[in-house]
Formats: C-alpha cells, structure tokens, sequence
C-alpha cells in the first residue's frame, strides 16, 4: 500500500509547498492544474499519494478545458494509485469523477475493471488483466500484493499455502517472504495468520428481551 500524504497537512516537498501555496491564495486559479499534474508526477515517483490533491486535479479537469489526451494519462495515474491505496474509498471516488469519454480509453477502462475485481475479491483474475500501464508505476504490484495480504488476514486465521500462492501469482518462495513480513509463519501446507480483530473468534452474546408480564403468566400458569 502506497503510504498516504497530505499537501494541506505535511507539505515538505516543493511541489506539495506549492501546490498549497496557491490553494491558499486563489483556489480555483486554473494554474492549478498544473501544479496538480506536478504533484502527481512527484507522488508516483516516490510511492506516496496524497488523496485530496489527486480527486481535486480530476474535479478540475472537469471545470477547465484540458486536451483530453492530456487527461487520459493524469487520470489513469490518478486510478493506479488508487488501486495502490486500497482499502481506502479513494479509488471509489476517483471512479465517479471519470467522464464517459475518458472511460472508453483503453488504460482507464482496464483499470476500473481491475478496480472492480480487486475489490471483488477475484486476485487470480486480477493477475490475468492487461495492465502494462499501471505495471510501470513503482511500486504497483507491491502495494496491491499488500492489499490482498490484508484481506486474506481479515477472514482467516489458518490458511492453505497453494490458496495463498494463486492469490498472489508469485513463486513459493517470495510467497513466504511476503507473509512472513506481515507475521504469518509456515506450518505444514498452510499459513498460521497473525491474530487480528477480525480473524479472531468472538464469543456470541444473547441479549433476552423478555417482558415481566410474560414471566408472570409463566408463574401463574406453573402455580395452578
């Protein structure tokens, strides 16, 4: 998972100082735009994304005539890094400010399939979908190997390793690399998942609803 920023928050770099600079002092200035596309290209040269700055670049294609070849890139970044950063609802967001336009090219269009699978739980499916676009942005198939980690440890707590290996379309030993770093340890033919509060056994809890004029006819009827 790619590690989330804010320009608002933690602004430390220079494209980030400056795209907040200009927010403060005029918003909806459309120099912006490219300050955005600036920001953007530094979030996908580090492996960070900054969630607020790429929904506000996709809002404003929408107000500024931009060339829509020049969108059709920005955008498919935009939706890469938000399958990076699942589980979070960025990827869901940015989805709704995709025009029909843009939808029909060809990377966009498979990124919000692989979105829809991702999010569907069908890895094995996911590693068979043409994503050459995404594949070249560092660090994409780490981070969405990280995504289906967490979400195998969220209904598991012991797990078969061939299950695992075709979840993630990796070789056994790169498999148990992965996990290990996430506090899984090999046992047998299967993974012993670190305990977490959704994997874990609850116990059940019964609340009775009971009136006290239903335990008094109940008393009534036992004492005849």
């Amino acid at each position: 998972m790619s590690r989330f920023v804010s320009f608002e928050k933690d602004a430390t770099s220079k494209a980030a100082a400056a795209v907040k600079a200009q927010v403060d002092l005029d918003g909806m200035d459309e120099k912006i735009v490219g300050l955005l596309e600036a920001y953007l290209d530094e979030q996908l040269a580090n492996n960070v994304v900054d969630e607020e700055a790429n929904l506000m670049l996709l809002k404003f294609y929408a107000i500024y005539p931009v060339k829509l070849e020049q969108q059709q890139t920005r955008v498919a970044q935009v939706l890469a890094k938000g399958l990076m950063a699942l589980p979070s609802n960025y990827f869901l967001g940015a989805t709704y400010m995709v025009s029909e336009a843009l939808r029909k090219h060809k990377d966009i269009a498979a990124l919000l399939h692989a979105g829809e699978v991702l999010q569907s739980c069908l890895f094995p499916e996911f590693w068979t979908l043409d994503l050459a676009f995404a594949k070249k942005i560092p660090g994409f198939e780490e981070a969405v190997r990280t995504f289906i980690v967490s979400t195998i440890a969220k209904s598991h707590s012991i797990v078969a390793k061939e299950f695992v290996k075709a979840q993630l379309n990796l070789a056994d030993k790169d498999v148990e690399k992965l996990v290990s770093e996430h506090g899984w340890t090999a046992k047998d033919s299967t993974y012993i998942v670190k305990p977490n509060a959704d994997n874990e056994m609850r116990p059940k809890k019964f609340k009775e609803d009971i009136e006290f004029s239903d335990i008094l006819d109940t008393i009534q009827v036992l004492s005849r």
